[in-house]
Protein backbone atom coordinates (compact mmCIF):
# COMPACT_ATOMS: atom_id res chain seq x y z
CA UNK A 1 0.00 0.00 0.00
CA UNK A 2 2.85 2.35 0.91
CA UNK A 3 4.42 1.75 -2.51
CA UNK A 4 1.08 2.46 -4.23
CA UNK A 5 0.65 5.74 -2.34
CA UNK A 6 4.17 6.81 -3.38
CA UNK A 7 3.55 5.88 -7.01
CA UNK A 8 0.18 7.64 -7.07
CA UNK A 9 1.64 10.84 -5.62
CA UNK A 10 4.60 10.60 -7.95
CA UNK A 11 2.30 10.25 -10.95
CA UNK A 12 0.25 13.19 -9.71
CA UNK A 13 3.39 15.31 -9.63
CA UNK A 14 4.37 14.07 -13.09
CA UNK A 15 1.04 15.44 -14.33
CA UNK A 16 2.51 18.81 -13.42
CA UNK A 17 5.32 18.30 -15.92
CA UNK A 18 3.92 20.34 -18.75
CA UNK A 19 6.19 23.21 -19.63
CA UNK A 20 6.68 26.86 -20.32
CA UNK A 21 10.24 27.68 -19.33
CA UNK A 22 10.72 30.67 -21.61
CA UNK A 23 10.48 33.16 -18.75
CA UNK A 24 14.04 32.20 -17.83
CA UNK A 25 16.94 32.47 -20.28
CA UNK A 26 19.10 29.80 -18.68
CA UNK A 27 19.12 27.08 -16.05
CA UNK A 28 21.84 26.00 -13.62
CA UNK A 29 22.40 22.25 -13.92
CA UNK A 30 25.04 19.74 -12.76
CA UNK A 31 28.16 20.06 -14.91
CA UNK A 32 27.97 16.41 -15.98
CA UNK A 33 24.40 16.73 -17.32
CA UNK A 34 23.91 14.77 -20.54
CA UNK A 35 20.67 16.41 -21.69
CA UNK A 36 18.15 19.17 -20.95
CA UNK A 37 14.52 18.75 -21.98
CA UNK A 38 11.97 21.57 -22.24
CA UNK A 39 8.28 21.20 -23.05
CA UNK A 40 6.12 24.29 -23.50
CA UNK A 41 2.63 23.32 -22.39
CA UNK A 42 1.09 26.58 -23.62
CA UNK A 43 2.47 26.08 -27.13
CA UNK A 44 1.44 22.42 -26.97
CA UNK A 45 -2.17 23.19 -26.04
CA UNK A 46 -2.35 25.96 -28.66
CA UNK A 47 -1.32 23.65 -31.51
CA UNK A 48 -3.72 21.33 -33.32
CA UNK A 49 -1.55 18.25 -32.91
CA UNK A 50 -0.45 19.18 -29.40
CA UNK A 51 -3.97 19.71 -28.10
CA UNK A 52 -4.93 16.23 -29.24
CA UNK A 53 -1.81 14.69 -27.68
CA UNK A 54 -2.37 16.66 -24.46
CA UNK A 55 -5.89 15.28 -24.08
CA UNK A 56 -4.64 11.72 -24.60
CA UNK A 57 -1.82 12.20 -22.10
CA UNK A 58 -4.22 13.71 -19.58
CA UNK A 59 -6.55 10.72 -19.84
CA UNK A 60 -3.66 8.24 -19.67
CA UNK A 61 -2.29 9.92 -16.53
CA UNK A 62 -5.65 9.76 -14.77
CA UNK A 63 -6.15 6.14 -15.81
CA UNK A 64 -2.73 5.24 -14.41
CA UNK A 65 -3.35 7.07 -11.13
CA UNK A 66 -6.72 5.34 -10.78
CA UNK A 67 -5.11 1.94 -11.39
CA UNK A 68 -2.46 2.46 -8.72
CA UNK A 69 -4.87 3.57 -6.00
CA UNK A 70 -7.30 0.76 -6.85
CA UNK A 71 -9.92 3.20 -8.10
CA UNK A 72 -11.66 3.31 -11.44
CA UNK A 73 -13.36 6.66 -11.06
CA UNK A 74 -10.43 9.08 -10.84
CA UNK A 75 -11.44 12.35 -12.51
CA UNK A 76 -9.92 15.76 -13.04
CA UNK A 77 -12.05 17.07 -10.16
CA UNK A 78 -10.67 14.37 -7.85
CA UNK A 79 -7.08 15.24 -8.79
CA UNK A 80 -7.89 18.91 -8.21
CA UNK A 81 -9.34 18.04 -4.80
CA UNK A 82 -6.24 16.04 -3.79
CA UNK A 83 -3.69 18.57 -5.05
CA UNK A 84 -5.69 21.63 -4.00
CA UNK A 85 -5.41 23.08 -7.51
CA UNK A 86 -6.00 22.23 -11.15
CA UNK A 87 -2.53 21.15 -12.36
CA UNK A 88 -3.54 21.49 -16.02
CA UNK A 89 -4.28 25.18 -15.47
CA UNK A 90 -1.79 26.20 -12.78
CA UNK A 91 1.36 24.68 -14.25
CA UNK A 92 3.29 27.08 -16.45
CA UNK A 93 6.41 25.12 -17.29
CA UNK A 94 9.14 22.57 -16.79
CA UNK A 95 12.76 21.89 -17.59
CA UNK A 96 14.27 18.46 -16.87
CA UNK A 97 17.89 17.36 -17.03
CA UNK A 98 19.86 14.26 -16.05
CA UNK A 99 23.46 13.08 -16.03
CA UNK A 100 22.85 9.66 -17.58
CA UNK A 101 20.58 8.04 -20.15
CA UNK A 102 20.39 4.54 -18.68
CA UNK A 103 18.71 5.53 -15.39
CA UNK A 104 17.99 9.28 -15.61
CA UNK A 105 15.98 9.29 -12.38
CA UNK A 106 19.21 8.76 -10.41
CA UNK A 107 20.45 12.24 -11.38
CA UNK A 108 17.17 13.97 -12.26
CA UNK A 109 16.74 17.71 -11.76
CA UNK A 110 13.42 19.31 -12.65
CA UNK A 111 12.10 22.87 -12.60
CA UNK A 112 8.30 23.19 -12.77
CA UNK A 113 6.85 26.68 -13.11
CA UNK A 114 3.54 27.32 -11.36
CA UNK A 115 1.26 30.32 -11.11
CA UNK A 116 0.56 31.65 -7.62
CA UNK A 117 -1.29 28.60 -6.27
CA UNK A 118 0.77 25.68 -4.96
CA UNK A 119 -2.28 23.92 -3.55
CA UNK A 120 -1.63 21.08 -1.12
CA UNK A 121 1.80 20.14 -2.47
CA UNK A 122 3.78 20.90 0.69
CA UNK A 123 1.19 19.17 2.87
CA UNK A 124 1.19 16.06 0.67
CA UNK A 125 4.96 15.83 0.95
CA UNK A 126 4.57 15.05 4.66
CA UNK A 127 2.99 11.70 3.74
CA UNK A 128 5.98 10.54 1.71
CA UNK A 129 8.17 7.77 3.18
CA UNK A 130 11.26 8.98 5.04
CA UNK A 131 10.17 12.62 4.92
CA UNK A 132 12.66 15.20 6.28
CA UNK A 133 13.02 18.97 6.12
CA UNK A 134 16.08 21.23 6.20
CA UNK A 135 16.88 24.88 5.45
CA UNK A 136 18.90 26.55 2.70
CA UNK A 137 19.06 30.32 3.13
CA UNK A 138 15.37 31.32 3.23
CA UNK A 139 14.17 28.14 1.52
CA UNK A 140 12.85 24.90 2.97
CA UNK A 141 14.33 21.76 1.41
CA UNK A 142 11.97 18.78 1.60
CA UNK A 143 13.31 15.26 1.14
CA UNK A 144 11.89 11.74 1.04
CA UNK A 145 13.15 8.18 0.62
CA UNK A 146 10.96 6.35 -1.93
CA UNK A 147 13.16 3.26 -1.72
CA UNK A 148 16.35 1.81 -0.32
CA UNK A 149 19.35 4.01 -1.13
CA UNK A 150 17.06 6.47 -2.93
CA UNK A 151 16.55 10.10 -1.96
CA UNK A 152 14.46 12.84 -3.59
CA UNK A 153 14.76 16.53 -2.74
CA UNK A 154 12.33 19.34 -3.46
CA UNK A 155 11.65 23.00 -2.71
CA UNK A 156 9.26 25.75 -3.76
CA UNK A 157 10.76 29.05 -4.90
CA UNK A 158 8.59 32.18 -4.99
CA UNK A 159 9.68 35.14 -7.12
CA UNK A 160 8.96 38.83 -6.64
CA UNK A 161 5.76 38.58 -8.69
CA UNK A 162 4.42 35.87 -6.40
CA UNK A 163 4.74 33.08 -8.95
CA UNK A 164 6.21 29.77 -7.81
CA UNK A 165 8.73 27.29 -9.15
CA UNK A 166 8.79 23.72 -7.90
CA UNK A 167 12.36 22.36 -7.91
CA UNK A 168 12.82 18.57 -7.70
CA UNK A 169 16.11 16.69 -7.79
CA UNK A 170 17.87 13.47 -6.89
CA UNK A 171 20.74 15.43 -5.28
CA UNK A 172 20.47 18.18 -2.68
CA UNK A 173 23.37 20.18 -4.18
CA UNK A 174 21.67 20.39 -7.60
CA UNK A 175 18.44 21.60 -5.96
CA UNK A 176 20.20 24.27 -3.88
CA UNK A 177 22.26 25.36 -6.90
CA UNK A 178 19.11 25.90 -8.95
CA UNK A 179 17.44 27.75 -6.04
CA UNK A 180 20.46 30.06 -5.80
CA UNK A 181 20.29 30.78 -9.53
CA UNK A 182 16.59 31.62 -9.21
CA UNK A 183 17.58 33.99 -6.41
CA UNK A 184 20.14 35.48 -8.87
CA UNK A 185 22.95 34.50 -6.51
CA UNK A 186 26.36 33.94 -8.12
CA UNK A 187 27.21 30.29 -8.76
CA UNK A 188 30.89 29.44 -8.35
CA UNK A 189 30.72 25.68 -7.86
CA UNK A 190 32.62 23.68 -10.48
CA UNK A 191 29.98 20.95 -10.16
CA UNK A 192 27.35 23.24 -11.73
CA UNK A 193 27.06 25.00 -15.09
CA UNK A 194 24.63 27.28 -16.92
CA UNK A 195 22.71 26.03 -19.98
CA UNK A 196 20.81 28.38 -22.30
CA UNK A 197 17.07 27.79 -22.71
CA UNK A 198 15.06 28.36 -25.86
CA UNK A 199 13.55 31.83 -26.25
CA UNK A 200 11.29 30.85 -29.16
CA UNK A 201 7.72 30.94 -27.86
CA UNK A 202 6.56 28.78 -30.79
CA UNK A 203 8.67 25.78 -29.77
CA UNK A 204 6.56 23.01 -28.23
CA UNK A 205 9.52 20.93 -27.09
CA UNK A 206 13.28 21.06 -27.26
CA UNK A 207 15.83 18.42 -26.34
CA UNK A 208 19.44 19.57 -25.91
CA UNK A 209 21.97 16.73 -25.86
CA UNK A 210 25.35 17.85 -24.57
CA UNK A 211 26.66 14.30 -24.81
CA UNK A 212 25.16 11.68 -27.12
CA UNK A 213 24.61 8.06 -26.02
CA UNK A 214 26.93 6.61 -28.67
CA UNK A 215 26.83 3.13 -27.14
CA UNK A 216 23.05 3.04 -27.67
CA UNK A 217 23.22 3.94 -31.37
CA UNK A 218 24.80 0.67 -32.48
CA UNK A 219 26.71 0.61 -35.74
CA UNK A 220 25.84 2.29 -39.01
CA UNK A 221 25.42 5.79 -40.51
CA UNK A 222 23.67 7.15 -37.43
CA UNK A 223 26.61 6.19 -35.20
CA UNK A 224 29.16 7.57 -37.68
CA UNK A 225 27.37 10.92 -37.80
CA UNK A 226 26.90 11.08 -34.02
CA UNK A 227 30.62 10.48 -33.44
CA UNK A 228 31.39 13.77 -35.23
CA UNK A 229 29.06 15.85 -33.06
CA UNK A 230 29.79 17.91 -29.95
CA UNK A 231 26.09 18.59 -29.23
CA UNK A 232 22.63 18.17 -30.73
CA UNK A 233 19.43 20.17 -30.24
CA UNK A 234 16.08 18.87 -31.50
CA UNK A 235 13.01 21.13 -31.54
CA UNK A 236 9.35 20.56 -32.40
CA UNK A 237 6.98 23.41 -33.28
CA UNK A 238 3.76 24.06 -35.14
CA UNK A 239 3.36 27.03 -37.46
CA UNK A 240 0.96 27.83 -40.32
CA UNK A 241 -0.85 24.50 -39.78
CA UNK A 242 2.40 22.55 -40.21
CA UNK A 243 4.47 20.59 -37.73
CA UNK A 244 8.18 21.27 -37.98
CA UNK A 245 10.97 19.03 -36.70
CA UNK A 246 14.25 20.90 -36.49
CA UNK A 247 17.67 19.56 -35.57
CA UNK A 248 20.84 21.60 -35.05
CA UNK A 249 24.08 19.61 -34.91
CA UNK A 250 27.25 21.23 -33.65
CA UNK A 251 30.68 19.92 -34.70
CA UNK A 252 34.25 20.89 -33.92
CA UNK A 253 35.26 21.89 -37.46
CA UNK A 254 33.73 23.04 -40.73
CA UNK A 255 35.12 19.93 -42.42
CA UNK A 256 33.16 17.67 -40.07
CA UNK A 257 30.05 19.76 -40.64
CA UNK A 258 30.44 19.37 -44.41
CA UNK A 259 30.86 15.59 -44.01
CA UNK A 260 27.64 15.42 -42.03
CA UNK A 261 25.74 17.53 -44.56
CA UNK A 262 26.88 15.32 -47.41
CA UNK A 263 26.08 12.15 -45.47
CA UNK A 264 22.51 13.24 -44.61
CA UNK A 265 21.80 14.40 -48.15
CA UNK A 266 23.25 11.17 -49.55
CA UNK A 267 21.18 8.99 -47.22
CA UNK A 268 18.06 10.97 -48.10
CA UNK A 269 18.71 10.47 -51.82
CA UNK A 270 19.28 6.74 -51.25
CA UNK A 271 16.00 6.34 -49.34
CA UNK A 272 14.20 8.31 -52.04
CA UNK A 273 15.67 6.05 -54.73
CA UNK A 274 14.57 2.81 -53.04
CA UNK A 275 11.16 4.22 -52.11
CA UNK A 276 10.50 5.30 -55.69
CA UNK A 277 10.76 1.66 -56.78
CA UNK A 278 7.53 0.79 -54.97
CA UNK A 279 5.19 3.77 -55.08
CA UNK A 280 2.05 1.59 -54.89
CA UNK A 281 2.41 1.03 -51.14
CA UNK A 282 0.81 3.78 -48.99
CA UNK A 283 3.51 3.58 -46.32
CA UNK A 284 6.24 3.85 -48.94
CA UNK A 285 4.53 6.86 -50.51
CA UNK A 286 4.34 8.55 -47.09
CA UNK A 287 8.05 7.94 -46.52
CA UNK A 288 8.89 9.31 -49.96
CA UNK A 289 6.78 12.41 -49.33
CA UNK A 290 8.52 12.93 -45.97
CA UNK A 291 12.06 12.49 -47.32
CA UNK A 292 11.48 14.98 -50.14
CA UNK A 293 10.68 17.69 -47.58
CA UNK A 294 13.92 17.36 -45.61
CA UNK A 295 16.17 20.43 -45.88
CA UNK A 296 19.84 20.33 -44.82
CA UNK A 297 21.91 23.51 -44.39
CA UNK A 298 25.50 23.95 -43.22
CA UNK A 299 26.53 27.14 -41.42
CA UNK A 300 30.19 27.03 -40.35
CA UNK A 301 30.61 24.23 -37.82
CA UNK A 302 26.84 23.68 -37.48
CA UNK A 303 24.42 21.67 -39.61
CA UNK A 304 20.66 22.19 -39.41
CA UNK A 305 18.07 19.70 -40.62
CA UNK A 306 14.46 20.74 -41.03
CA UNK A 307 11.29 18.99 -42.18
CA UNK A 308 7.71 20.29 -42.19
CA UNK A 309 4.58 18.16 -42.44
CA UNK A 310 0.93 19.38 -42.52
CA UNK A 311 -0.62 19.09 -39.07
CA UNK A 312 -3.67 17.42 -40.61
CA UNK A 313 -1.48 14.53 -41.82
CA UNK A 314 0.00 14.07 -38.34
CA UNK A 315 -3.47 14.07 -36.78
CA UNK A 316 -4.62 11.49 -39.31
CA UNK A 317 -1.70 9.21 -38.45
CA UNK A 318 -2.39 9.59 -34.72
CA UNK A 319 -6.07 8.74 -35.28
CA UNK A 320 -5.12 5.63 -37.25
CA UNK A 321 -2.79 4.49 -34.48
CA UNK A 322 -5.45 5.09 -31.82
CA UNK A 323 -8.04 3.20 -33.87
CA UNK A 324 -5.59 0.34 -34.38
CA UNK A 325 -5.60 0.67 -38.19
Amino acid sequence: MRRHVWRALGLSLLVLFGAHANAQNSIIVPSDSKFVLQIDLQALKASKVGASLFQMAQKAAMDEIGKNVDSKDVTGDKIKEVLGMDPFEEIQGIVICASEYESPEKSLLGMVRLKKNTGNIEGLLLALPGYKKSDHHNHEIHSASPGEDKEVYGAIHKNSAGNNTLVIGANRSSVTGLLDSLDTKSIESKSLKSVDLTSDRKVIAQLQMMELPLEKLGKGPQANIASLLTSLAISVLEEDDEMELRGVMQTGTEKKAEQIRQSIQGLGAMVELFASMDTQDDDVRNVLKFVKKIKVVQDGTAVSVKVRVPSAEILELIKKEMDGN
